[in-house]
């Protein structure tokens, strides 16, 4: 069995000469990453008798007895999403998880709440967005009930203080809950964030590389949709997916993008799937700040996406608090990095402190 770090490896960050698909999925068995964190899990929607769910994290440590001051206060919440270009991956399959979040959770004793939502190409991206706004819902409504129960009313969540982080997919999430919520939300971080899926590199058509993977066919999303069609002519119903992390699955996720076919899932309207357009229409960042970390070699979502919403943000909204930090490195190059690194811990400290004080 591969380790965590090597996984990490394979995905990108410090790549071998040759990468295989199927040793992305080595590990996803292996969850020593949350060995410090309790964590339940439990449905947040159903749809079409599909259970969507969430899982909630909170550190083990706030059971010690040194921090039963700690639990006399609720705790700040860290929302995160998931990556996996909006068509694979889960809420904790470890190799998308990055380890400094977890270490920020840990650091401020905070609580993560991680949702799964609905998958492409099954779904929709109309109906991704609905997913994570139902599940912002649920959060409010149930999150509370549900700690009560679970913990016994020992942990409870400070709803007037919370962060969204995600990476990749997760990022656009993460910007797209943002412009959504800006009274609610206190500040966003995304890594390496899809704003512009009219980009070329998103929608041509066109073969591009990414990361060191050979070409798949270009014709992988259309017989998957096929298979989908297929199966949903057998049983009458619509097929949903909201977890999926095999090796056909990530052949379909790097194909899509290698053939600059995400964006053509994306409809033309309206512009709510659409982080630039929504900016253009009014939509603002929550007040406290925006942090967006980049790898300069990123061939999944290249780094002009960042630099897209830092010229976007100067025109319409020049007062926010928006940092870009690009470093070196490929999609998924912060996933190696330590909360305490210089670099990173001096890019979270804007945003940390909206989010908490």
């Amino acid at each position: 069995m591969a380790s965590i770090t090597q996984s990490l490896q394979i995905l990108g960050i410090r790549p071998p000469i040759t990468l295989k698909m199927d040793a992305l999925t080595l590990g996803a068995t292996d969850l020593s990453r949350f060995d410090a964190f309790f964590i339940i899990s439990v449905g947040y929607k159903t749809v079409r008798g599909h259970t969507i769910t969430v899982d909630v994290l909170y550190p083990k440590s706030l059971n010690e007895p040194s921090n039963r001051q700690l639990l006399s206060m609720p705790r700040p919440v860290l929302l995160r999403y998931h990556g996996g270009g909006l068509i694979a991956g889960y809420s904790l399959f470890p190799p998308f998880f990055s380890q400094w979040y977890l270490e920020l959770a840990q650091e401020y004793s905070a609580i993560i709440v991680s949702p799964n939502y609905r998958l492409l190409p099954e779904s929709s991206v109309l109906e991704v967005l609905e997913d994570v706004e139902d599940h912002w819902q649920w959060m409010h409504q149930s999150l509370p009930i549900l700690l009560q129960r679970e913990t016994k009313g020992t942990v409870k969540a400070d709803l007037s203080r919370i962060m969204t982080i995600g990476d990749s997919a997760g990022g656009y999430l993460s910007v797209q809950m943002g412009l959504s919520h800006p009274g609610e939300i206190r500040a966003v971080n995304a890594v390496y964030p899809m704003v512009n899926p009219k980009a070329p590199y998103f929608s041509s058509g066109r073969e591009r590389p990414v990361f060191n993977l050979p070409a798949y066919p270009q014709d992988t999303l259309r017989s998957h949709q096929d298979d989908i069609r297929r199966q949903e002519a057998v049983t009458q119903e619509p097929v949903v997916v909201s977890a999926a992390a095999d090796a056909d699955r990530f052949r379909l996720m790097f194909a899509t993008c290698q053939h600059g076919q995400l964006g053509q899932l994306f409809p033309a309207a309206p512009i709510s799937p659409y982080p630039l357009e929504r900016l253009d229409a009014g939509a603002r960042f929550p007040r406290g700040g925006v942090l967006i970390l980049h790898g300069r070699d990123d061939s999944v979502a290249p780094v002009e996406e960042s630099y897209l919403l830092q010229r976007k943000i100067t025109e319409v909204d020049p007062s926010l608090n928006f940092r870009l930090v690009v470093r070196d490195g490929e999609h998924g190059f912060d996933h190696l990095a330590e909360l305490h690194d210089v670099w990173l811990w001096n890019a979270v400290q804007d945003i940390v402190r909206s989010w908490l004080d």
